[in-house]
């Protein structure tokens, strides 16, 4: 507004030039205190005191004077990564025979997630949230649910509960995510895309389009989860692998020599 000039009274028409108006306000907090991505940041005993009210569902909250925050340049101790809190899952549909699915009819049925510590060999949790029943799984918690509305429900707790740092997947960030929001409206579930670790805010889905010389214009969506970080494998191979298929299965045996395991599921 000031660029393109505001009307005040006695001078007329005044443009002003501005600085850093095109700065995030995190970005500059984060210059202004030495702090960059990822790195670690240290606040003294007696400096800072519990929040009144929470805004987030962290684990710890807390306030303190900016003045008060210590950030540590990426050295000896420093150097090493946080222990982050992985999630990987899938979700299956019901789909209509001769028919994609699609979140205005066809329901979820199945969650699979896999929780694991980086750095860490054996997963956290290894669980399947399943609508009706399915096949026992040897190491796998399965969790029956007589609605859909309670599978997805119990998901979102779950992702509370783990407060992953990190979402993977294959295709999440233009299927499973997306799927789920849009399914979770069909379904009238106004409080299922609260994923994030903002109270409140909503998980926020947008058509994006990546083109380049070598691989040509692909359609996708950005999936914005306040929080935690969304990494999809699916890109991943796309952008750094030449394959003839793409599929999960392909994939898998190209790589793992192994294919897809399908278990059954009684939904009716």
């Amino acid at each position: 507004i000031l660029d393109r000039g505001i009307q005040i009274d006695g001078l007329g028409m005044q443009q002003f030039m501005t600085y850093e108006s095109n700065v995030l306000f995190a970005l500059r907090f984060m210059i202004d205190c030495n702090i960059v991505g990822g790195n670690w940041i240290e606040v003294s005993a007696g400096k800072y005191s519990k929040a009144a009210k929470n805004l987030s569902y962290c684990q710890l909250e807390f306030d303190c004077l900016y003045s008060d925050i210590m950030s540590h340049p990426p050295e000896g101790e420093f150097s090493k990564m946080a222990p982050f809190r992985i999630l990987s899952f899938d979700i299956e549909c019901a789909g209509r025979k001769g028919h994609f699915p699609e979140p205005n009819h066809d329901p979820v049925i199945q969650m699979a997630n896999l929780v694991t510590l980086q750095g860490e060999n054996q997963p956290l949790i290894r669980n399947v949230m399943t609508l009706k029943s399915c096949s026992p799984i040897v190491g796998v918690d399965v969790m029956s649910f007589d609605s859909e509305k309670e599978v997805l429900l119990a998901w979102r707790d779950f992702i509370r509960e783990v407060d992953p740092d990190i979402i993977i997947g294959y295709n999440i960030c233009k299927f499973d995510l997306p799927y789920l929001i849009e399914r979770a409206e069909a379904l009238g579930i106004a409080e299922f895309p609260i994923l994030g670790r903002i109270r409140n805010s909503r998980v926020r889905v947008k058509d994006t389009t990546f083109s380049s010389r070598q691989y040509g214009t692909r359609e996708s969506k950005e999936v914005s989860i306040e929080g935690r970080v969304q990494f999809d494998l699916l890109q991943v191979m796309q952008r750094d692998y030449k394959l003839s298929s793409y599929s999960l299965n392909s994939v898998s045996s190209h790589f793992l020599s192994e294919q897809v395991k399908l278990l059954h599921n009684n939904y009716q």
